[in-house]
C-alpha cells in the first residue's frame, strides 16, 4: 500500500499540473488575440505610411489610428470591393472620400522559410508606397534584410505598371538596379537586390508578383480613375 502512494501523488501533481496549464492557456488565449489583431494593424499602419517610424503608440492609440483611416473590405473577381470574405482582403486607406492607398497581404517562399508582410500602393494604382515584412526565418544579414529600412525604402515610389496601364511588378535584381538595368524607363520596375540572399530575393519576386497580379482588377479600376467606393 505505502508503494502506490507516491504514484498516486505523481498522478495528482500531474492533474493539478493539467489544469492549471489549460487554464492558463484560455485565461491567456484573448489576451494574445488581442495583440495579435493589434500587431497586424501596426503593420498595416507602416506599409501605408500613416504611422511615424521609429515612433511608439499605444495599442489603444493603433487602434485608434486604424479605425479612423482603415477599410477592411476584399474584393471579387472583378475587383470590385465587397465586406464578404473572399481570398483577397484589402485594406483601404480613405483620404476626404477617396483612395489615398490601399494594402494587401503578402507571403511566399525564401530560402528557409515563408515569410509574411504586407505591400502598399499609392491610389493612382500604379505607384508603390511600401513594403514590410513581420514574419520569416531567413538568415540574419543576408535574407533577413528583407526587413531592413534601407531595403524596404527602395521600394518607394517604384512602380508596379507602366504609364499606359500595362502591368509590371516590382523586381529585385542582383546587384545594383543602375548597374544592372540599362534602360532609364525600366529603372522603375526594380530595386537593389540584397547581397548574398539570391534565393531569398528571388522568392520575394515570384510572390509579390503573384500578389499583385491577384488585385491587377482593382488596380485596372484605379488607374482607369473609376470610382471604387
Amino acid at each position: 500500500m505505502l508503494s502506490e502512494r507516491p504514484f498516486v501523488f505523481a498522478a495528482g501533481l500531474c492533474l493539478i499540473c493539467s489544469f492549471m496549464l489549460t487554464f492558463t492557456a484560455s485565461t491567456l488565449k484573448p489576451i494574445q488575440m488581442k495583440n495579435q489583431k493589434v500587431d497586424k494593424q501596426k503593420n498595416i499602419l507602416k506599409v501605408l505610411k500613416i504611422t511615424e517610424d521609429g515612433k511608439k503608440y499605444t495599442n489603444i492609440e493603433v487602434e485608434e489610428i486604424y479605425n479612423t483611416y482603415i477599410q477592411n473590405k476584399w474584393l471579387n473577381s472583378k475587383g470590385e470591393l465587397v465586406s464578404e470574405e473572399t481570398d483577397a482582403p484589402i485594406f483601404l486607406y480613405i483620404k476626404e472620400g477617396k483612395v489615398d492607398a490601399y494594402a494587401i497581404p503578402i507571403s511566399g517562399y525564401g530560402l528557409w522559410s515563408t515569410l509574411y508582410g504586407y505591400f502598399s500602393v499609392n491610389g493612382d494604382g500604379t505607384t508603390v508606397r511600401g513594403i514590410t515584412f513581420y514574419e520569416h526565418g531567413e538568415t540574419p544579414g543576408l535574407g533577413a534584410e528583407v526587413e531592413a529600412k534601407w531595403f524596404q525604402d527602395n521600394f518607394i515610389g517604384k512602380k508596379i505598371a507602366s504609364s499606359s496601364g500595362e502591368f509590371k511588378s516590382v523586381g529585385i535584381v542582383k546587384g545594383k538596379v543602375d548597374n544592372v538595368v540599362a534602360s532609364e524607363s525600366e529603372k522603375q520596375y526594380y530595386v537593389d537586390g540584397i547581397s548574398g540572399a539570391t534565393v531569398t530575393s528571388n522568392g520575394v519576386n515570384e510572390f509579390l508578383k503573384e500578389a499583385l497580379l491577384r488585385y491587377e482588377s482593382f488596380a485596372k479600376r484605379l488607374r482607369a480613375k473609376e470610382s471604387v467606393i
